[in-house]
C-alpha cells in the first residue's frame, strides 16, 4: 500500500483567483526601472492592447471626464492584463461602492481625482481595503477579480473568505493621489499621512484654472508638491511632453501622455506630410 501524497500548501504556488502582487506598487517600491503610465480616454480595449503592444506598464482608464461607466471600462481592464500592463481607474468620484465595483471588475489600483483633505485621503484609502481596515465590500466568489472562483474546499490554505486573502487583495491595490487645487497643495503633508498613496501626480491644468491662471502659483504648488513627496518618500509622476524640470527620484514613475492627444498629434504629422506631398505635385515644389 503506497503512501499518501503529503500537500505543503507553504510551497505551492496560489491558485488562479490569488491577488498578484501589484506590478505598479512592486516597481515603485524596489527603485528598479520606473514605470511607464498612460491615460487612456478613448474609451477602446484597441487601444489599450495596441499600447501595451509598444510596452507601456501601466495605463490610465479615465472615467472622470469621459462617458463611460465602469462596464464600460471592464473590455479595457481585461485588455491591459492580457497585454502584461497594470490596469488603474480615475473614478468620476470618490464613491465607495464605485470604487469597490471598479476593483471586483479587476482593476488594480485606484487614481483619486481631486483629494483636497486628510479626511478624503483617509476615506480613499479606505474604499480601496477590505474591513476592518477599509470599507470595501465583500463581493465573495462571484467576482471578475476572483475569476469567479465558486465554492473552494477549505483546508487548502487558500480560501477565499479568509484573512489570508483579505490581507493580499488589500496588499495589491495601488493608490494615486491627484492634488489639483490649492487646499489640496496646503494640506498636502496631512494627506499623505492619512491616505499613504503609492504615488502622485501634480494635476496642473485644474490648479492653473484653480489659482486664476496665475503662473507664479503654480510653479510654486508644482515645487511644494516635489519637495513634499520627495522629502516624505513618495513617488510623483514625471512628464516628458512636456518635460517636467525636476528631478527623478526612485518611487516616481514616468507619464507618457494622454492617447486622445498623442493619436490627435500623430494624425495632424501625417496630414502635414501628406499635404505637403499635395502640394509638390501641383505647383511643381
Amino acid at each position: 500500500m503506497g503512501l499518501a501524497p503529503v500537500a505543503y500548501p507553504h510551497l505551492m504556488p496560489p491558485p488562479s483567483f490569488w491577488p498578484k502582487p501589484n506590478r505598479f506598487r512592486v516597481a515603485l517600491r524596489n527603485g528598479g526601472p520606473p514605470p511607464v503610465a498612460m491615460w487612456i480616454t478613448l474609451q477602446s480595449s484597441n487601444v489599450v492592447e495596441m499600447v501595451g503592444a509598444h510596452g507601456v506598464d501601466t495605463v490610465f482608464l479615465d472615467l472622470e471626464h469621459t462617458s463611460s461607466s465602469s462596464s464600460d471600462l471592464q473590455p479595457s481592464i481585461v485588455a491591459a492584463q492580457l497585454a502584461g500592463m497594470t490596469a488603474l481607474v480615475r473614478p468620476a468620484g470618490p464613491d465607495r461602492h464605485e470604487i469597490g465595483r471598479l476593483l471586483d471588475a479587476g482593476a488594480e489600483g485606484i487614481v483619486f481625482p481631486m483629494v483636497s483633505s486628510a479626511a478624503e485621503a483617509a476615506a480613499a484609502a479606505r474604499a480601496v481595503r477590505y474591513p476592518p481596515a477599509g470599507s470595501r465590500g465583500w463581493a465573495g466568489s462571484h467576482a471578475r477579480h476572483v475569476r469567479w472562483t465558486g465554492s473552494r474546499p477549505g483546508g487548502d490554505g487558500y480560501r477565499l473568505l479568509s484573512p489570508e486573502f483579505v490581507a493580499a487583495a488589500d496588499e495589491s491595490v495601488a493608490t494615486v493621489f491627484m492634488i489639483e487645487n490649492r487646499a489640496g497643495v496646503e494640506q498636502l503633508e496631512d494627506i499623505l499621512d492619512a491616505g499613504g498613496p503609492d504615488a502622485v501626480i501634480f494635476g496642473w491644468a485644474d490648479f492653473t484654472v484653480d489659482a486664476g491662471f496665475d503662473a507664479a502659483q503654480v510653479a510654486a504648488a508644482r515645487e511644494r508638491v516635489y519637495a513634499t513627496c520627495r522629502a516624505r518618500g513618495v513617488g510623483i509622476a514625471i512628464s516628458v511632453v512636456p518635460r517636467d524640470k525636476v528631478e527623478y527620484y526612485p518611487g516616481c514613475f514616468f507619464s507618457a501622455g494622454v492617447d486622445a492627444t498623442i493619436a490627435s498629434e500623430a494624425v495632424g504629422a501625417r496630414l502635414s506630410e501628406v499635404r505637403a506631398a499635395i502640394t509638390a505635385v501641383t505647383t511643381g515644389r
